[in-house]
């Protein structure tokens, strides 16, 4: 039973580190499919993690790389809504019709 309870542990382990890797590379559905089955590890092993302080130390990390892109998106979402209203009203003001279709095209 040993042996599982160790083997549990360095799954947990790996399965923290996936996630924080996963983190950085912004791969999100992979870092809620780790915590998933690491969630699901930590109710079946039922004792203490010997690395625990390690894995709260990369689950911080991870949460902060969370807050960080959030941070971005919402900054995205305010500068989206700002270019809408500033072209909604130059429509208005050239008298184009809402429903006619915009194109919109993007230079790289």
């Amino acid at each position: 039973m040993s042996s599982t309870r160790e083997n549990c542990q360095a799954d947990i382990v790996r399965l923290t580190k996936a996630a924080a890797e996963a983190a950085e590379l912004g791969r999100w559905d992979t870092v809620a499919q780790c915590y998933h089955e690491r969630g699901t590890l930590l109710a079946a092993i039922q004792a203490p993690v010997r690395e625990a302080s390690d894995l709260m130390k990369l689950d911080e990390q991870i949460r902060d790389r969370v807050r960080a892109v959030q941070a971005v998106v919402i900054s995205l979402l305010d500068e989206a809504m700002a270019t809408r209203k500033r072209l909604q009203g130059l429509y208005q003001r050239l008298g184009v019709q809402r429903s006619t279709p915009v194109a919109v095209s993007r230079k790289v």
